[in-house]
């Protein structure tokens, strides 16, 4: 989530972290937010599947790319 310049507030509220810092109090998460990070992980499961198929396409275990 680094990478993807997720902010730090969103990051601990997915991860069940709590920050008691002034910063965190008075920031807040908002839908786009939460918008980009989902299309930054879907990015991110998407290429991890190219990879996956790359490595062994003729695999036995199906891929599920359902969501």
């Amino acid at each position: 989530m680094d990478e993807r310049g997720t902010p730090s507030k969103l990051m601990d509220e997915r991860l069940g972290h709590e920050d008691g810092s002034v910063q965190a109090r008075y920031s807040h998460i908002t839908t786009e937010m939460r918008r980009r990070l989902l299309q930054a992980l879907t990015e991110t499961w998407e290429k991890s599947l190219d990879a996956r198929l790359a490595m062994s396409p003729g695999s036995p275990v199906a891929v599920s790319t359902s969501c």
